[in-house]
């Protein structure tokens, strides 16, 4: 039984950081993509004041899109196969 947990260990610990650089890239990942989709807000807004409603409404759009595909597709499976995978082997 311990020689389970002995060879299990450095496993579990290479799961474990990468999980938390994982961690890291999607909250980057996620920063980077909030500033462009309020940088695509503020864009619109300023078109609109200067009466180009067209691409005043093609910025909004993108900027919601970009929301969007980030919240649906953004935070990764594999990430959430490797946490699993990590408290798995923890709990052995």
């Amino acid at each position: 039984m311990d020689n389970k947990k002995i060879i299990l260990f450095p496993i579990s610990l290479l799961l474990s950081i990468l999980t938390a650089f994982l961690t890291f890239l999607l909250g980057i990942g996620t920063t980077i993509l909030y500033f462009l989709m309020l940088m695509c807000i503020v864009a619109a807004m300023g078109s609109f004041i200067q009466k180009d409603i067209s691409l005043g409404i093609e910025a909004l759009v993108l900027g919601f899109l970009v929301k969007s595909i980030w919240n649906t597709h953004g935070r990764s499976n594999s990430y959430s196969l490797l946490k699993g995978l990590n408290e798995v082997i923890k709990s052995i």
